[in-house]
């Protein structure tokens, strides 16, 4: 069956701690920590110390498995590229859940699948993670039978899978959505060979996108998203926290702001915004009404602890997303 989207990348189990908020608010010791960062970007705790959790919570995140079920929440025919171990088979049983195929997801015995843990702290989270498999334990299919293809974030080895997927993109004629992680951006631009000048969308938050772009100094996101675009992807799409989102397609440069919501936890909340941005895509609405929906997907999702649990259907996304007053200034063009 033809899938409208496939995604590649990591699926993985999620496990969230949520820290007592008054231990950590304690000193570490007599002595005044010295930083010229601002104190609210460290989470810190004594070597040695026992934290207590105040709350503990379970679920399953990855980009790839992410992005997945919020396009098929959407209504989407979706499958995902990816690997799990022997202990996979909660996670293969949720996806299927969640209408998403697991036909190309591959099955290691006697290995364990990707986990994370995740530090949840006012809103904000830390994430230690365990990749259990790179790009080259997943079994890309002889032909990608979708419309689009999505690749999250991939460690080092990923040039064989963009080197496969770019013969299968001239081949089949599909389009290409991409969210890069940090081994490909630290790689430059040009590492992405042949594939970056058959990428219809890029998705990138405000550090990375200035980091592949190689702008220095603070440049304003349009010139960022400029130098990008130029280099290969036809839309560029910059999210930028509280700020909301940015896209620019060589012709026009949009802005919309965020959509409010109670921050409870904010993974997936980058995932959650990149499915509903191309589920408009999909439904051939305008790029700043794709902005709209992905905010509205992501300001769900953070009021809801793990990446998936607060994706939205496409119904009530547009819905809230028409029914919105968005102020003035949150909306911007150029």
């Amino acid at each position: 069956m033809k899938q409208d989207v496939i995604t590649m990348g990591d699926c993985m189990r999620d496990t969230f701690l949520f820290p007592s908020i008054e231990e950590m608010e304690k000193p570490v010791s007599h002595e005044k920590i010295q930083s010229d960062e601002k104190f609210e970007e460290f989470l810190v705790f004594g070597l040695g110390d026992k934290i207590t959790i105040s709350e503990v919570d379970f679920s399953f995140g990855g980009t790839a498995g992410n992005v997945a079920v919020g396009l098929a929440k959407q209504g989407y025919k979706t499958s995902i590229i990816s690997a799990v171990g022997s202990d996979g088979e909660e996670l293969i049983d949720w996806l299927k859940k969640k209408n998403v195929s697991t036909e190309n997801l591959k099955i290691y015995k006697n290995e364990k699948t990707s986990f994370s843990m995740i530090v949840s702290y006012k809103g904000e989270r830390t994430i230690f993670v365990y990749h259990a498999f790179g790009p080259d334990s997943f079994r890309l299919p002889e032909k990608l039978n979708t419309n689009w293809l999505y690749l999250g974030p991939m460690a080092k080895g990923y040039e064989r899978i963009f080197n496969s997927v770019t013969n299968q993109v001239i081949k089949n004629d599909l389009k290409v959505a991409i969210n890069p992680g940090s081994v490909q951006i630290d790689a430059g631009a040009q590492s992405f060979g042949g594939l970056l000048k058959l990428i219809s969308v890029i998705f990138l938050n405000r550090q990375e996108a200035q980091k592949l772009s190689g702008l220095s100094g603070v440049p304003a996101i349009k010139d960022i998203a400029k130098i990008i675009n130029a280099a290969g992807p036809q839309i560029v799409v910059i999210t930028d926290g509280k700020e909301g989102a940015y896209v620019y397609n060589a012709t026009d440069f949009l802005k919309v702001g965020a959509y409010p919501g109670h921050r409870l936890d904010a993974t997936g909340a980058g995932d959650a915004f990149a499915s509903a941005f191309l589920g408009g895509l999909l439904k051939d609405l305008t790029l700043r009404d794709c902005l709209k929906w992905g905010v509205v997907n992501s300001a769900s999702v953070i009021e809801k602890v793990g990446a998936q649990e607060g994706l939205l259907s496409a119904a009530v996304i547009a819905r809230r997303a028409k029914e919105y007053r968005w102020l003035a200034d949150t909306l911007r063009f150029s």
